[in-house]
């Protein structure tokens, strides 16, 4: 069994192998993640696209029906107002007996509706009476209203404010259903426009109507309803697989008016469809879609099969591709493995591998490249090691440096005694000293002492050269003298208070004071003057002159910067000051005392 496992491990298979298996899986995985992306993906689209356009191809019939009705009311609401029209049917019905009158009212009355003729959705117009001709002697044109007043969709018209009906002429003509159409407009009384003796009715061709509802027939199974707000169909698409049960439970949820409703989870018949249902404006009519889902999903079934039929057709074409790819990959690669094995045992010696621009070729450049770049830094190795000496001699040369100028310095003291010049003398002493702090052999850091000692020997200059007009306070414990702080820290800033501070002021003289606290831990210096002092302006701009000639050389952005890159954005300099009031400046670093 153990040998079973280790035959068929992949560990020990060639590369060439283990290529293979990769790119066929590299292009079956795809294809299997492709053809379950796409039926589950294209699902969504047909149901996103059939709902689109089932929602415009609703609206676009909508608003053809309106304008078909609407042409339809304007034609009626001509009829109902004309001043003929309703004096005949207000007219006492003994005012016909008289047989000419009858007849000439009866033609007067048959050139107002049949001028209508033209409207194609229009098949004939009638004319109910309560009074009037059709009460004296009706005919097909004239219709006696009395009839039908107990009837219960005339009940349900007359007491509504509505002013049109829309019915299907079977519920009118109490007949065989024709599939037509019925509007019905009263026809107000010249008396009182709030009661009506009279109305007048179109046949509406059921063509006309279908023809539209079976444009907006989305899929081979989808129906179209239209029906009033009562609840009764007025007209269907041509096939409408439903019962006349089914049909009622359709339509007996939107027998309101102004519905406007969407449901794309509609079951009916353990089936789902898509189901929307639109009002008509200025009619009581609604128009209602059904679109099955098998019907929306037989898209997403065709692109699926195509999706399995381009599988089926390419995975036995690339397996012949995928070999012979695999072949020549591998031959590269044991080629490369070749030059890197002389590489290993220190044979440098042979010619660079052919590159080209594939991820191998890439390999192989880089190999090339790493090569080449060993034996030129094998080449380098021994102008490095005299280039080091060349920096050693420097760094000699630079400690040389300084021990010349206190040398030099030296020189001049002996020399400035020896001539009695005591003064000179003592410039030189503390010029001597502050160079010799302020290079401190080298070192980045110093102690806080060193670093009074350095600011002292300033100040001493400063003194002769000013008239001793400088005075320096210094309040530092001396257990915080050992504290280690960078180099020439305090100088610049004692700098700026003399030079921008004291000596700007009337009597060129002051006091620059300089003291040192614990704090959490931190060393907190404060180096204050009793000068000019600073406004907001000049405060708000002291960052932004680094290395400015009038901040004693290195400049407050110089130390500030310094501080921060050394301990943290938390660390550096605080200013304070005021016209008049001087300038007080905080240092806040790390407390590390010398060991």
């Amino acid at each position: 069994m153990k040998k079973r496992m280790h035959i068929f491990s992949l560990r020990n298979k060639g590369i060439r192998y283990k290529l293979f298996l990769s790119y066929v899986l590299v292009i079956l995985i795809p294809f299997l993640l492709l053809l379950f992306i796409n039926i589950h993906a294209t699902r969504g689209e047909s149901k996103e696209t059939g709902l689109q356009m089932a929602r415009k191809m609703l609206e676009e019939t909508n608003s053809y029906l309106q304008y078909k009705a609407q042409a339809i009311t304007e034609v009626l609401n001509f009829v109902a107002f004309n001043k003929l029209v309703q004096q005949s049917v207000d007219t006492d019905s003994q005012f016909y007996e008289d047989v000419n009158e009858w007849h000439m009212d009866a033609l007067r009355l048959y050139a107002i509706v049949n001028q209508f003729r033209y409207n194609e959705d229009i098949d004939f117009m009638q004319l109910y009476m309560k009074q009037g001709l059709a009460a004296a002697t009706e005919n097909t044109d004239f219709l006696n209203m009395g009839k039908v007043e107990t009837e219960r969709w005339f009940i349900r018209f007359a007491q509504s404010n509505a002013a049109f009906t829309w019915l299907p002429d079977k519920t009118v003509e109490m007949g065989e259903d024709s599939g037509d159409l019925v509007v019905l407009r009263k026809i107000p009384s010249v008396h009182n426009i709030q009661q009506f003796n009279g109305m007048v009715k179109a046949q509406v061709k059921k063509s006309g109507i279908q023809s539209v509802l079976n444009h907006a027939v989305l899929t081979p199974n989808a129906s179209v309803l239209l029906f009033n707000s009562s609840g009764d169909v007025l007209s269907t698409s041509t096939k409408v697989p439903f019962t006349s049960a089914q049909i009622a439970q359709i339509t007996r949820h939107f027998k309101s008016d102004d519905i406007n409703y969407w449901n794309d989870s509609y079951l009916l018949n353990n089936q789902r469809y898509l189901f929307g249902v639109q009002d008509i404006a200025h009619t009581d009519m609604k128009i209602a879609m059904l679109v099955p889902y098998s019907d929306i999903l037989e898209s997403s079934k065709r692109a699926t099969t195509r999706i399995i039929w381009i599988f089926l057709f390419v995975v036995p074409l690339m397996l012949p591709v995928s070999y012979l790819v695999t072949k020549r990959a591998t031959k590269r690669i044991l080629k490369l493995i070749t030059h890197m094995r002389k590489m290993k045992n220190g044979n440098f010696q042979f010619s660079l591998l052919p590159v080209s621009e594939d991820e191998v070729g890439e390999l192989m450049r880089n190999f090339n490249d790493m090569a080449t770049n060993i034996t030129n830094l094998m080449d380098e190795t021994y102008l490095l090691g005299r280039e080091v000496k060349n920096k050693e001699l420097q760094a000699l040369q630079a400690q040389i440096n300084p021990h010349f100028l206190y040398n030099s310095l030296d020189l001049i003291n002996i020399m400035a005694i020896e001539a009695g010049r005591k003064d000179i003398s003592e410039v030189v002493e503390e010029l001597a000293l502050f160079y010799k702090l302020s290079l401190s052999n080298g070192k980045e850091y110093v102690t806080l002492e060193n670093e009074l000692k350095h600011t002292e020997a300033y100040v001493s200059i400063q003194n002769m050269r000013f008239g001793g007009g400088i005075r320096l306070d210094i309040e530092v414990p001396v257990d915080l003298y050992d504290c280690q702080v960078p180099k020439i820290l305090l100088q610049p800033l004692v700098e700026n208070g003399i030079l921008h501070g004291i000596r700007e002021g009337e009597t060129e003289e002051g006091t620059i004071r300089i003291s040192a606290s614990v704090q959490d831990g931190d060393l907190v210096l404060e180096v204050s003057d009793d000068g000019i002092g600073m406004d907001e302006e000049q405060l708000s701009h002291i960052f932004t002159r680094p290395h400015s000639s009038k901040g004693g050389g290195y400049g407050v952005h110089n130390i500030q910067e310094r501080l921060k890159l050394a301990y943290g954005p938390s660390y550096g300099l605080d200013f304070r000051s005021a016209p008049g009031m001087g300038t007080t400046v905080t240092l806040k670093l790390p407390c590390h005392k010398k060991t």
